[in-house]
């Protein structure tokens, strides 16, 4: 919702409300309360409300298969700029974005918090979340494999769900399965990116790590990486890798060092 929306339904409320409390002096019930907020977004009726979005509470193409997630612009800052090498050059300053949940409109509970919460406990129960695969064994990560499953189906914006299962695929060298996982959701999140910068018509937009909710997407495309390189998809696993150095120079995931040496790990 933008300002302007907000202010236009403040309007509407200020205009309603003497009307609504004549009618319902004790308050009213929730159904009276559904009307009024019908009314102050211009609908005759909640029933004509819900006709309207009908369908819609399920969609949302701004980003499929996650849920309400989207990147939300978070304004100009003066960011470290590194070249490949690791050298920092002149800080830059540079619009950046956030992914966040779009709440306006999304029906259900928001439940990313309690499905966070309880992988969290999960994998530190099974391997003291320490972030490495190696630390849990074949029956804890089978076990956290199809917890993940189970909490990106609740809540398909839990995307730090879908990074676990990419990244356990790969180690445990399902690296199609991988692939197939992950290829949408990047795909879909860099949409909501190039999405974002044309409507701030911003030059380009940085995904920092250093916001705590982009984390995920960084290791979801790191993942993606991994498997593309598995599969000896060079010239894929490096093009993700560049775009992904490219929305955060910084580079805390290390793809710096994909792209000078592809299978150097090997």
């Amino acid at each position: 919702m933008s300002i302007e929306q907000a202010k236009k339904q403040a309007k509407n409320l200020r205009r309603l409300f003497p009307a609504f409390l004549a009618e319902h002096p004790e308050g009213g019930k929730l159904a009276d309360f559904q009307e009024l907020i019908a009314r102050t977004h211009g609908y005759p009726s909640f029933h004509a409300m819900s006709e309207a979005h009908k369908g819609t509470d399920q969609k949302r193409p701004d980003s499929p298969g996650l849920g309400a997630l989207f990147v939300a612009y978070q304004g100009v800052e003066s960011w470290p700029i590194y070249d490949l090498n690791g050298n920092a050059k002149r800080p830059k300053k540079m619009a950046y974005g956030q992914l966040g949940l779009n709440v306006t409109g999304y029906s259900g509970e928001n439940i990313l918090d309690k499905v966070t919460d309880q992988f969290d406990e999960a994998c530190d129960m099974e391997g003291g979340l320490t972030g490495d695969f190696d630390d849990y064994s074949p029956t804890s990560l089978n076990k956290l494999l199809r917890l993940a499953d189970k909490l990106t189906k609740q809540e398909p914006a839990f995307l730090d769900g879908f990074a676990f299962r990419v990244g356990a695929y790969v180690h445990i060298g399902q690296n199609k399965k991988a692939i197939s996982l992950a290829e949408p959701l990047v795909a879909s999140i860099f949409e909501m990116i190039a999405k974002c910068t044309d409507e701030h018509k911003a030059k380009e937009l940085l995904m920092p790590y250093a916001c705590l909710s982009n984390r995920p997407f960084h290791r979801l495309a790191h993942g993606l990486v991994l498997g593309y390189l598995a599969e000896r998809d060079t010239d894929k696993g490096v093009s993700l890798a560049k775009r992904m150095f490219s929305l955060w120079p910084n580079d805390n995931i290390g793809f710096r060092f994909i792209i000078a040496d592809p299978y150097g790990n090997d």
